[in-house]
This record gives C-alpha cells, sequence and structure tokens, in this order.
C-alpha cells in the first residue's frame, strides 16, 4: 500500500532541476504566496541554512515582528533607477488620467523620460535612496545660470514630483522627497511672447501666401561671399527671398519662364490657395495646429445653415472633444477646397485606370497641412512683410540664414499664435470674455486673457477717452455743467413745461401765493396736467430742478409744514 506523501510543515523544500546544478529553495513567503529562487550552491548544508533563513524571516513577517510594508521599501531601494524609470512609463502607458479619460500620449512620455534621466545622469543618481531634493535644486539653478528658461526648468521640477508621487502610492518611498520643491516665476522669464496679427496683416499674410509658391519660380539668383579661405561650393549663392518689394516681379517672371507648363502653374496655384485656406481656418477657428491636422471630410458638415466641424476628443488638447463653429464664408471656402480635390482625385483615377471615386473618403483630412508647415510659414511672414530674412549663426556656430519674426515690442509669430489673434480679433471687437473663454475652449477664463491677448489690438485709448472730464477749474465746470443741462440759476431759463414734475411746480406755485395773492394761486392749480409722468422723466430734466432749501418746500404739505413750525416757536 503506497504512502500519501506528507507536505512539508513551514520548513520549505530543497530540490535539483539537475543533478549537477545548484540547490533551489521553495518556500512560502509573509502572504503565503510560493516562492522559489536559486541558493547558488551545491553544498546541501549551505543550501539548508539559506532555506532556514528565508523561513524564519516569513515567520517573523507573518507574525508581525518586522512590518512587511517596511520590507518592501528596502526591497525597492535595492533596484537600480532605470528599472523605476522603466515601471513609471508602462504606468503612463496604460493608466488612464480621470480628469482626461485617456492615458499619456507618447510625446508626455518621451518627454518624462527625458527630464528624469538627464537629472539622473548629471547627479549620479542610481537608487532610490540617491533622490535628493537639494541636489535637484542645484541641478536646477546650474541650468538657470546656462540661460535655462523658467518654464523648461518648472517642467523638470513636475516630471520629478510626478515621478516621486508615483513611487509613493506604489509603495516603492515613504514620502515623496520633492514634495516642497520650489517654482520658478515664469512671468517674470517668459521666453517667447507671441503676437497677433491685425486684420490688414492677416489679409497680407493670406495674399502673399497664396502667390509664393508660384512666386519662388521666378526668384534671382544671389552671390554669397566665402569666409576667409573657404572654397567656393554650393552654400556661396542661393535665392533672393520672396518679399512685398519683389513678390510681383517673380510672379511675373516665373509665368514667363512656366508657359509651357500650364499644369504645373495650376498645380503651384492650387498649393497656394490650400496654405492660405489653412492660415484662414487658424484665424478664425482658435484651433490647435495639430488639432487642425486631426480633422476629417466626415467631420464637416458644411451644407446646413449653421456649419461646423466636430473636433474628437482624443484629438483635442483638454480631450474633451468640442465643435468647431464656421463661418459662412469659411464654410464655402471649405466646400469649394473639397470639390477641387475630389475633381483632382477622378482626374488622376482615370489616368491610372482605377475606379473613380464618387466623393472623398470620410477619414481623409479636411486640410491637407505637412509637418513642416511652420518653416513655410516663416517664409509666408516674409513674403508679406511681417518678418525679414536675416544673417545668422546656427547650433553649430555656423553663418547661415534666419528668419527674424519679432515686431518692434520683441514678440514673435508661429502657429500658435493664430489663437492668439483670434482671441484678440474677438476683444477688439467687444466680445465678452465668457463668450471668448467658450470658442477657446478653456476651462478657466484666466488663461484667456492672460496668455491669449495682445493689447496692440485692443483700443485702450479709446477707452480712456469714454472717462467723464475732470477739470481742475470749478468755475468752468460749474458752467460747463449748466450749458449741458440747461439751467442757469432760476427755473425761469426752462422753455418746455414738460421738463418740470407736477409736484414741483405745484409747490412754487403755492410758496408764490403767500406773497402775491389767491389768484396767482387759482391760476397755478387751474394749469393743464403734464404730459409726462414722473416715472418717465429723463435723469437730465431731474438733475435740472432747483434744490429745495427747506424741509417743506416742493411738497404738498408745505402749509402743514409751516404752521407745525409756528406752534413750536
Amino acid at each position: 500500500m503506497s504512502r500519501k506523501r506528507q507536505r512539508a510543515r513551514g520548513q520549505g523544500t530543497l530540490f535539483k532541476r539537475d543533478p549537477k546544478g545548484p540547490w533551489i529553495a521553495r518556500w512560502f513567503d509573509c502572504r503565503g504566496k510560493r516562492r522559489e529562487t536559486s541558493t547558488h550552491t551545491t553544498d546541501k548544508a549551505a543550501a539548508e541554512r539559506i532555506l532556514a533563513k528565508r523561513v524564519a524571516d516569513a515567520a517573523l513577517r507573518r507574525d508581525g515582528v518586522i512590518d512587511p510594508t517596511q520590507d518592501r521599501f528596502l526591497e525597492e531601494a535595492q533596484k537600480p533607477l532605470v528599472m523605476h524609470f522603466a515601471n513609471h512609463d508602462e504606468y503612463l502607458r496604460v493608466h488612464v488620467n480621470p480628469k482626461t479619460g485617456f492615458p499619456a500620449t507618447p510625446e508626455h512620455r518621451a518627454s518624462r523620460q527625458r527630464h528624469l534621466k538627464a537629472v539622473a545622469d548629471g547627479l549620479a543618481w542610481a537608487k532610490l535612496d540617491d533622490l535628493d531634493r537639494l541636489g535637484l535644486e542645484r541641478w536646477l539653478s546650474d541650468r538657470e545660470a546656462e540661460g535655462m528658461g523658467a518654464r523648461t526648468r518648472n517642467t523638470y521640477a513636475l516630471s520629478w514630483c510626478a515621478f516621486g508621487n508615483w513611487c509613493v502610492d506604489t509603495h516603492r518611498l515613504v514620502a515623496n522627497p520633492f514634495t516642497r520643491l520650489g517654482r520658478a516665476n515664469e512671468r517674470a522669464d517668459r521666453r517667447r511672447h507671441r503676437r497677433a496679427l491685425s486684420a490688414n496683416d492677416l489679409q497680407q499674410l493670406i495674399d502673399a501666401t497664396r502667390r509664393r509658391p508660384l512666386a519662388e519660380y521666378g526668384r534671382t539668383p544671389i552671390k554669397v561671399e566665402p569666409a576667409t579661405g573657404q572654397k567656393r561650393k554650393r552654400a556661396n549663392w542661393t535665392y533672393e527671398p520672396v518679399t512685398p518689394a519683389n513678390i510681383d516681379d517673380c510672379e511675373k517672371t516665373a509665368r514667363a519662364r512656366l508657359k509651357d507648363k500650364p499644369e504645373l502653374v495650376a498645380r503651384l496655384e492650387a498649393l497656394g490657395r490650400k496654405r492660405a485656406l489653412a492660415y484662414k481656418m487658424l484665424a478664425l477657428t482658435g484651433l490647435r495646429f495639430n488639432e487642425l491636422r486631426s480633422l476629417t471630410v466626415g467631420a464637416a458638415d458644411l451644407e446646413g445653415s449653421e456649419p461646423y466641424v466636430v473636433l474628437a476628443a482624443a484629438d483635442e488638447k483638454a480631450r474633451r472633444g468640442a465643435d468647431i463653429l464656421l463661418r459662412a464664408d469659411l464654410a464655402a471656402d471649405l466646400r469649394k477646397h473639397l470639390c477641387e480635390r475630389q475633381t483632382e482625385a477622378q482626374r488622376d483615377a482615370m489616368r491610372e485606370a482605377r475606379p473613380v471615386p464618387a466623393r472623398l473618403p470620410a477619414e481623409s483630412p479636411l486640410l491637407m497641412v505637412s509637418s513642416e508647415s511652420l518653416k513655410v510659414l516663416d517664409l509666408d511672414l516674409v513674403a508679406a512683410g511681417l518678418a525679414h530674412r536675416v544673417q545668422g549663426k546656427n547650433r553649430k556656430g555656423e553663418t547661415c540664414w534666419r528668419i527674424d519674426k519679432r515686431d518692434e515690442r520683441g514678440r514673435t509669430f508661429d502657429m500658435h499664435a493664430f489663437r492668439t489673434t483670434f482671441n484678440s480679433l474677438l476683444a477688439a471687437a467687444g466680445v465678452p470674455l465668457t463668450t471668448r473663454r467658450i470658442l477657446m475652449r478653456h476651462a478657466a477664463e484666466g488663461i484667456t486673457d492672460e496668455h491669449y491677448a495682445d493689447a496692440k489690438l485692443i483700443d485702450l485709448r479709446g477707452a480712456l477717452d469714454r472717462l467723464p472730464a475732470l477739470p481742475l477749474a470749478g468755475g468752468q465746470a460749474e458752467a460747463e455743467r449748466e450749458a449741458a443741462t440747461g439751467t442757469y440759476g432760476d427755473d425761469s431759463g426752462v422753455s418746455d413745461p414738460r421738463l418740470k414734475p407736477r409736484q414741483f411746480t405745484r409747490g412754487k406755485v403755492r410758496k408764490g401765493a403767500e406773497s402775491r395773492g389767491d389768484d396767482i394761486a387759482a391760476d397755478g392749480m387751474d394749469d393743464s396736467r403734464n404730459a409726462l409722468t414722473c416715472a418717465e422723466l429723463s435723469d437730465h430734466a431731474r438733475h435740472a430742478e432747483p434744490v429745495c432749501e427747506t424741509a417743506g418746500d416742493g411738497i404738498r404739505t408745505h402749509d402743514v409744514q409751516l404752521g407745525k413750525l409756528a406752534f413750536y416757536h
């Protein structure tokens, strides 16, 4: 009769997978979970001592003699910091943000890893025990001395604060060492001030953008003198930029050079219209550049009385989604653009012997915008006279051509500045802040005017002129008030009886009757009723009435007040 195998009573077991290999120890930890590890020895006695220590440690933690939580902190502290970085990146990849409902984007994760690794390499941090707030503050101070902006330094600080909070939540650290880490003042060290374009500047930009692709073929080559000792090469000559001064000549020369290539001319003109439409779309909707690139043909409703386009929540910065309202002229331009693309797609299909599409696919982009649009925008600004091409130095210290987009205030312009233009034009038109906040899709009103308003487009001088005049000469002020109200001392100067309330007229008649007789008072009482009631009188007429000197002046109980005075005196 076979005997039933007896399970070890908390002593663990030793075994070998390979007769010549090391002993393997297997036991149950304090949480009842089976653990298995190699003893790295072929000596059974030594392996038994190792196993006995593992079993004893598990018993101490199971009975509460040693806190298992503190033991976990010690275990995590021995892991290399790179392993924690990898686990944090995996957490960001799968964790759903409760505010947005989406996990972190790949760009955000890459930026977080870059910040963590840069500081860890600079301070030689290898484990969690090496994390130190003073060391991070010293590293940020050194970067400030090297010229790093306040906002960039704050992103590094926020990345490490978020990493510390994650370590606390996952029981890797007892407390976050970067909790009280200070923040740099971004307002005092703002590196990029965006400006807004006026309506005239926008029109110049759109016109120059529409014409520049064709004008590029009519530019004149210019020579660039090489540096001392440098051989002549391709970099020693270039084309002159397209500017408002030569765009007409360049366009005329280009048409003459391409007179035998009408298809190329038509393609260049279509390219200019497409770029101009993209700028108009950004300026009249307040969309961000990546949001514009995410719009599809199926998300646009351009035929209704109130055209709009749906911005998906996954493509919006705040991850809320929105319906972007479109003006009628912008919707008409988009319809024309889609018709041109559909005609071109049908022509290409016929030429390549493919099925001719009846319409554009719903998932195709609404506007074909490339990732090189920022460089294209710089050249369009030069063509519109809103920027200048100057010689400068690149990161390697070599001489190169650069685009100077700063205005007289030192403010620059880029793709995101179209949002500043959108809000500034709405503010200049008198649109309330609440309406502008909704159109800008901001959660707080403070962001709308703090970061996206250019005071140059707002008539601040006209707003000051609306304040009342406060002359220091009192006589002149009194004369101006009398001329404005039409009153000069006594009420006899008022020719229109409707400007005087009836109760003041009766009061004055009663007061005059005491000295001139009852016949005058009777005439005053027989006066016709006023055409305007007291409630209908304007504030201008009320302020023109004389101020009563006593409590009974100008009221119906004037005689009663006189009687009271006579009784008490």
